[in-house]
């Protein structure tokens, strides 16, 4: 199963001012003066860009609700709202544009951030392509139908050209469409809202979106908790803090440190803040966040839950998730290794061999791990570590996530590696044969 965000945003699209977009472009002009980078280095400087964080270097984005679930036989797509105009354009390149797709749409509710793309998805407009829209609430056809009369838009719902079929899911009904099991839970939300749950027999995953949960006791979120249990990846909405969620009542919102209360109690893998509010700028979403993962880590159990916030353009594989890589890359004569995904025992083992390759061939003079893409790494993988450290001539770590830095610090070994903040600092440390950790 792959997971595409599309669109992120709740009650209206909010894309970036320009003024944002200045200050994102001064940040990382500082920061890049600040670490001295240099700019005439096409290598070092994607390195530098990706070691900023997704506030400065990239945006959460400004469409409304839309997702995309694809596996080797559907694709699923939940919610229309501005977002599916994007999704459209990338389908006309698939077989859509020929007229031989086919998608499943799934609508959460009808409020107007999770319809108003419809009338623009170019793909339903095209003979030949086919769309199957499941839906709770009754009224959903009428609702598409009537955003797309003479007064609001030029071209009327029966004039498409695709194959629309429309089924009426009961509230509670487990559905099963082709390998999938699709079940669902009401949510509060003015109107109603639901969630959905997606399971495939290795992985499940939860969009609980437009959501409040004004009672936090154990009798009022069991259903919940019993709905999300175990899920792989739990979207939840968090367009509010918890503060705004009580001046807020009833809007049928809620908040990422609620958010993280249930996805413990439920033993969910991974929580990903969604439906951001339009106001809200990158900066303030990556603040929720930090909080978020600040109030779990006041938890013993916290540890467990890996938190993330949902952002255009970001996909999860979840038949890759966690899959361990190795890029090369080579900086004026020194070898720089990007790590992703987990090292663990398994992969240990994949980048021993990779170093002793390496040896073989004479390309371990000067090597840099960057460790940026690394999200786990086990006991095993500092012992993979400390043996590539005796196999080369200068081994260096930069870029090195907090959480990672923590395992290395609890196994007592943070004196046995030259780690460095940045690339170019590095860089500059091994040109001049001086080595000394700058962590």
């Amino acid at each position: 199963m792959k997971l595409k965000f599309w669109g992120v945003r709740g009650s209206i699209p909010a894309p970036s001012l320009p003024l944002a977009i200045r200050e994102k472009v001064l940040s990382a002009l500082q920061e890049a003066a600040k670490k001295n980078i240099d700019l005439h280095n096409p290598a070092a400087l994607e390195n530098f860009v990706n070691s900023l964080t997704l506030d400065v270097n990239s945006t959460i984005g400004g469409n409304t609700t839309c997702i995309t679930l694809e596996t080797d036989e559907h694709l699923i797509i939940f919610d229309a709202g501005s977002g599916m105009r994007e999704l459209g354009r990338y389908l006309m390149a698939r077989e859509f544009g020929k007229g031989m797709g086919h998608a499943s749409i799934f609508f959460t509710h009808t409020h107007w951030d999770h319809v108003q793309g419809f009338p623009f998805f170019i793909p339903a407009m095209v003979a030949g392509n086919r769309f199957d829209i499941y839906h709770i609430h009754p009224y959903v056809p009428k609702v598409l139908e009537r955003q797309m009369t003479a007064e609001v838009y030029p071209v009327n719902f029966h004039s498409l050209q695709s194959e629309i079929n429309f089924h009426q899911l009961k509230p509670g009904e487990v559905f099963q469409l082709g390998d999938l099991q699709i079940s669902n839970i009401e949510l509060n939300h003015p109107g109603k809202a639901y969630s959905y749950r997606i399971d495939d027999g290795k992985h499940s995953i939860v969009l609980a979106t437009d959501g409040e949960y004004k009672q936090l006791g154990s009798s009022h979120t069991k259903r919940y908790i019993d709905f999300y249990h175990e899920a792989d990846l739990l979207i939840f909405d968090a367009q509010f803090s918890v503060r705004e969620s009580i001046i807020k009542e009833d809007w049928g919102h809620s908040s990422g440190l609620i958010g993280a209360d249930i996805a413990r109690a439920a033993q969910v893998k991974q929580l990903v803040l969604f439906h951001h509010d339009p106001t809200s700028t990158d900066q303030e979403i990556m603040l929720a966040l930090q909080q978020t993962r600040e109030y779990l880590a006041q938890h013993d159990k916290g540890v467990l839950l890996k938190v993330d916030v949902a952002r255009e353009g970001w996909d999860i594989n979840f038949d890759q998730q966690n899959k361990f890589e190795i890029k090369e890359t080579n900086l004026d004569g020194i070898l720089c290794l990007s790590l992703a995904g987990r090292l663990d025992d398994q992969a240990s083992e994949e980048f021993t061999t990779y170093i002793l390759d390496l040896v073989q061939n004479g390309n371990t003079q000067k090597v840099i791990l960057d460790m940026v893409g690394l999200e786990e790494m086990t006991m095993a993988g500092i012992r993979a570590l400390l043996e590539a450290r005796s196999n080369v001539y200068s081994l260096s770590i930069v870029n090195l996530p907090d959480s990672i830095y923590r395992v290395i610090e609890l196994a007592g070994t943070t004196d046995f590696f030259a780690i460095y903040e940045s690339m170019n600092d590095v860089a500059d440390v091994m040109n001049n044969s001086s080595m000394k950790v700058a962590r």
